[in-house]
């Protein structure tokens, strides 16, 4: 018998879809939210200022990762959001959102469809 689980991440700011979750580290605490592509790029410019001026210790924050377990965006995350529908139809992957790199070259070996 075939199992598929489908992860839905919920932004964590405003209750709906989000597409990626976001790792950050304050006061030597580590934290992830899980957030749309709004509010993702809202943090990241709020903490831009702060980011410019501090310095990179070289230790990054020990946080448990989820899919490829690199802090790299997934090929799906960088996708535009007519190619992200556009993916979702081909896919029928109407509500996924942990998407694999492979899925994605797949599609394109197809010719974004």
């Amino acid at each position: 018998m075939a199992k598929t689980v489908v992860v839905k991440l919920t932004d964590d700011i405003d209750g709906g879809d989000a597409e990626e979750t976001v790792h950050f580290s304050v006061d030597g605490k580590a934290y992830e939210i899980d957030l749309n592509e709004d509010n993702a790029s809202r943090l990241r410019s709020v903490l831009q200022p702060f980011i410019e001026k501090a310095r990179q210790t070289g230790v990054r924050a020990r946080v448990a990762r989820i899919g490829n377990g690199t802090s790299e965006k997934t090929m799906f995350s960088q996708l535009s959001i007519d190619e992200k529908e556009r993916f979702r139809k081909w896919a029928d992957m109407a509500t996924a959102r942990r998407i694999s790199d492979a899925r994605v070259k797949s599609w394109m070996a197809a010719g974004k469809p």
